[in-house]
């Protein structure tokens, strides 16, 4: 504790000696910054894109946003910026936000059209239609790819995707020979020969006609729903309908004509509802059993996994304080 302090042979206070210490060292501080206080700040190109990438394998999609588009600002000369912006695209698009991965591809092409990163930002906006279940607009896309770029990566990167998205619109055959293209040094050419040689059996699958379906609950309600293998909604069927039909006909009998035509009318609607229930049975009985033999199949398309990686050497950004 300072109780107090001399100049020369002058006592001062301890309160006077506080306020002079105080003064002296916000002096030094002005004239010699250098001397009390150094610290710095270094911003390197190389590290910053390694970090970005480690948070986006993390998953952190919004924070790794963030450090590539640090990296556009600080270094916009820099070799990593047609990749860093590509990968943003990448991320809004494992983040679920499809619209902000196109528009980050749409820009990247805008700007390298003849370059790969071009191609790589037209597979991203087909793959954001893809996973939207938007397939000929995705299919766009991919087919843009194999006619404007001879990059044997990208082009069997489409062809690949070009396979998967006919086999999801059950064009099976189409799909075996987009496959079939995949070249042999590709590293999707193991998955696309058993994809080939796998998709053609979709055309076997045990389906159900909705035609017929339709037909033979028209002929006996619940008789289509049967067929379609949904056995208690088929008794359903069967039991409502028939209890509408004798009751219709029980109105007529003993002269209730008006009872007898709403019954008549309320059986005519579920008679219609019978037919229109078989036939979309039909049809979702079809897409489980096509969904299910498609998602046995692996999909090795990854949008991430072509990146070039960490061969930039790195620039340095620096600031003193």
């Amino acid at each position: 504790m300072i109780s107090g302090g001399t100049i020369g042979k002058r006592k001062i206070p301890s309160s006077r000696l506080y306020l002079y210490l105080l003064v002296t060292a916000t002096f030094l501080n002005l004239l010699f910054p250098s001397f009390l206080l150094s610290s710095q700040i270094t911003i390197d190109s190389k590290d910053q894109f390694a970090f970005a990438r480690h948070l986006m394998e993390k998953k952190d999609y919004v924070r790794a946003i963030l450090e590539f588009e640090r990296l556009l600002y600080f270094f916009p000369g820099d070799e990593k910026v047609p990749e860093a912006r590509y990968l943003i695209g990448v991320c809004h698009f494992r983040g679920g936000d499809y619209e902000s991965a196109r528009e980050t591809a749409f820009g990247l092409y805008r700007d390298y059209p003849d370059h790969s990163i071009g191609g790589k930002a037209l597979l991203l906006i087909g793959e954001s239609y893809y996973a939207q279940g938007a397939f000929e607009e995705a299919e766009r896309y991919f087919r843009m790819v194999t006619e404007r770029f001879k990059d044997p990566d990208l082009r069997n990167r489409a062809l690949y995707r070009l396979g998967w998205s006919r086999m999801k619109e059950n064009r099976w055959d189409e799909a075996s020979s987009l496959f079939d293209r995949v070249e042999p040094e590709s590293p999707l050419y193991p998955s696309a020969r058993e994809l080939a040689s796998k998709s053609i059996q979709g055309e076997e699958l045990p389906v159900k006609n909705p035609v017929a379906a339709g037909l033979m609950a028209g002929l006996l309600p619940g008789l289509g729903h049967a067929y379609c293998g949904r056995y208690k909604d088929g008794t359903v069927a069967f039991l409502l309908n028939g209890l509408f039909v004798w009751a219709a006909y029980q109105a007529f009998e003993k002269d209730q004509e008006i009872l007898g035509g709403i019954l008549s009318f309320l059986e005519a609607g579920w008679y219609s509802g019978n037919i229109y229930s078989a036939v979309n049975c039909a049809h979702k009985h079809n897409r489980a059993v096509r969904d299910k033999f498609r998602n046995r199949l692996k999909d090795r398309f990854d949008l991430s996994l072509f990146t070039s990686g960490d061969k930039n050497l790195g620039i340095a950004l620096t600031f003193d304080f």
